[in-house]
């Protein structure tokens, strides 16, 4: 794990939240965050996903994001966002969650 700590950008900050989740061409739904950044997150997802696959994710009051699946393991997947978050737009979404939290 500290080996995949090192390849990030920068440290996600352990926060969970309800998202929207959608895949290419279906529906989207309601799945749970785990930890966020500005480049990605960590999802749990009630199907596997596969690595590199084009996802799509709404953080609450955001639009949607598209991100790419860098790493699945069990029902979990971490995301990179194709246009990371303003530092600004971050902190004010860690706020948010952890106010609802």
């Amino acid at each position: 794990m500290a080996a995949q700590q090192d390849k990030r950008r920068c440290a996600r900050a352990p926060m969970e939240a309800q998202v929207e989740f959608r895949r290419k061409r279906e529906t989207r739904y309601a799945i749970q965050m785990h930890d966020l950044s500005p480049h990605g997150c960590r999802l749990a997802t009630p199907e596997r996903l596969a690595g590199e696959e084009m996802i799509w994710v709404t953080l609450p009051g955001l639009e949607s994001q598209q991100a790419t699946v860098r790493w699945t393991r069990a029902w979990f997947a971490g995301v990179e966002f194709h246009r990371p978050m303003h530092v600004a737009v971050f902190d004010m979404m860690a706020d948010r969650l952890q106010q609802q939290g």
